[in-house]
């Protein structure tokens, strides 16, 4: 139906598990990522504590600021 290219297109491995077993054969790349990967649900779980913590704090400057805004819409500005 479509006119394909029957070519193997090489794929970048993005996580392997059994790659990472092995620290001292990895290479910088590898151990980068592998550190970007342990490391994200701790920056996860700091974000939903910050949300937990400040979410009515963030809602009610939200609220503010679209009041003023409405209030605001319909007169000029110099």
């Amino acid at each position: 139906m479509f006119n394909r290219n029957s070519k193997e297109r090489r794929m970048k491995k993005i996580f392997q598990w059994r790659d990472y077993l092995n620290w001292k054969k990895m290479n910088s790349a590898q151990k980068i990522n592998f550190k970007r990967a342990c490391l994200f649900p701790f920056l996860v779980y700091m974000v939903y504590v910050f949300l937990l913590k400040y979410s009515i704090a963030i809602l009610l400057i939200f609220g503010i600021y679209y009041l003023v805004r409405f209030k605001n819409r319909n007169k000029l500005n110099k």
